[in-house]
C-alpha cells in the first residue's frame, strides 16, 4: 500500500509541508484581499499577533479543560471568559479544536481553530459551525472567505462522516469579557477563495 504522506509544521517560519513540499497556507493564499496593514507600525502589528496567539492558546487548553485560571495573565483571562460565555451561550459541543488539516489534491494546509455544534438565535436546532476565534474588534469580508478555504480543506478530509451543510462564523472575543457573533453568508466566498489559489499556482508555475 502507499506510505502516508509525511505532513509537519514548523511553528518559527510557520510553515507547513507534505513530503518535504511547502504547503500555502489559507491565510497566505487569501493574502491579496486581506486587510492592509502597511499603515500600522510593527511594533502595533506584532503585540496584536502576539496576543491573538496567546488567547487562542489559552481557549484551545479552556476547550481541553486544561486551563490554570489563576497562572494566566489577568489579560488575557478577560478574552477566556468571552470565550466561556460564548460557549455556554450557544451551548456548543466542539469537534475539533486548533486542528492542522491539508487538502489531498489542491495542495494547501490550514489550522481551523473550531468545528463545533451550536445552538444560535437564528437556529431552533442544533447547527455544525466553522468557527475563527478573533481578538479584532470588527469582522472584515476577507474572513468570510477565510472560512471557505477552511470549509473547503475540512470537507475534504475529516468533514466527510458529517452529512449535513456546515455554516461559517467568526467569534471576536474581547478584553471585557464580551463577544461578537458574525455569521459569513456570501456564497460567492468559495469562488473567491477558488481563484486566490489559482493565483498563487499560476505564479508557481510561472516562475
Amino acid at each position: 500500500g502507499r506510505v502516508m504522506a509525511e505532513f509537519t509544521f514548523d511553528v518559527a517560519s510557520h510553515t507547513y509541508m507534505l513530503d518535504g513540499a511547502r504547503l500555502p497556507s489559507v491565510t497566505e493564499i487569501i493574502r491579496p484581499i486581506r486587510q492592509d496593514f502597511s499603515m500600522i507600525g510593527a511594533e502595533v502589528l506584532e503585540a496584536k499577533r502576539a496576543l491573538g496567539t496567546a488567547v487562542h492558546m489559552a481557549c484551545e487548553f479552556d476547550d481541553l479543560g486544561e486551563l490554570d485560571d489563576a497562572e494566566t495573565d489577568p489579560k488575557i483571562m478577560g478574552y477566556v471568559t468571552a470565550w466561556r460565555k460564548f460557549r455556554d451561550d450557544t451551548r456548543s459541543h466542539i469537534e475539533l479544536n486548533e486542528q492542522k488539516l491539508f487538502h489531498p489534491h489542491l495542495k494547501f494546509a490550514g489550522t481551523i481553530d473550531r468545528v463545533a455544534f451550536l445552538r444560535t438565535d437564528e437556529d431552533s436546532k442544533e447547527s455544525l459551525w466553522l468557527l475563527d476565534i478573533k481578538t479584532s474588534a470588527e469582522p472584515h469580508p476577507s474572513y468570510g472567505v477565510q472560512l471557505s478555504g477552511y470549509s473547503i480543506l475540512y470537507g475534504a478530509t475529516v468533514g466527510k462522516k458529517y452529512d449535513c451543510e456546515i455554516k461559517r462564523a467568526s467569534v471576536h472575543l474581547r478584553a471585557d469579557g464580551s463577544y461578537k457573533f458574525h455569521r459569513y453568508t456570501n456564497p460567492n466566498d468559495e469562488a473567491v477563495f477558488y481563484a486566490c489559489r489559482s493565483l498563487i499556482a499560476w505564479k508557481e508555475a510561472n516562475k
